[in-house]
């Protein structure tokens, strides 16, 4: 071995395709919280006919009726806390066609206070764009609002 030269390492291919996976996610919420945030009008662009959003528990179905129910809402500023995805692999030794998603965070409404939510995505390969492995839509989502549990609720006494 010549003195200085370091061996190259290659990353296993399930370690690739999880690293992958949360870099994928990343970026989908970064673009997707700032559509949501200052262009909500272009949101509807994520989903697709057969997309499902349950938005506390209502099936909203297709992406016309999503983009509608959507408009409705205030103006939104989000503030993601955490953020998980993993690959979702329908056949080993291929890559990955779809992804799991699921993020926590705070929300604020105009100018009420803000409200913690969870929420996760399906995000399936959009079939329109086959040649760019970083096209995804929206094909389910769910969004809770949750309350975040009160601390005196852990301290023993």
């Amino acid at each position: 071995k010549k003195v200085g030269r370091m061996d190259a390492k290659v990353m296993p291919a399930d370690k690739q395709m999880v690293l992958l996976a949360s870099m994928q996610a990343k970026a989908f919420m970064e673009l997707y919280c700032t559509i949501a945030d200052t262009q909500r009008e272009n949101l509807w662009h994520f989903y697709r006919k057969n997309s499902v959003l349950v938005w506390n528990g209502t099936p909203i179905t297709g992406a016309a009726v999503i983009k509608d129910s959507l408009q409705k809402l205030p103006g939104t500023k989000h503030q993601i806390d955490s953020l998980d995805a993993q690959p979702i692999i329908r056949n080993l030794g291929t890559k990955h066609t779809a992804l799991l998603v699921t993020s926590t965070g705070r929300i604020k409404y105009g100018v009420k206070k803000p409200v913690h939510f969870h929420q996760s995505f399906v995000l399936e390969r959009n079939p329109d764009k086959a040649d760019d492995d970083s096209a995804f839509y929206i094909l389910s989502q769910t969004f809770r609002y949750r309350n975040p549990p009160h601390r005196s609720q852990f301290v023993r006494r």
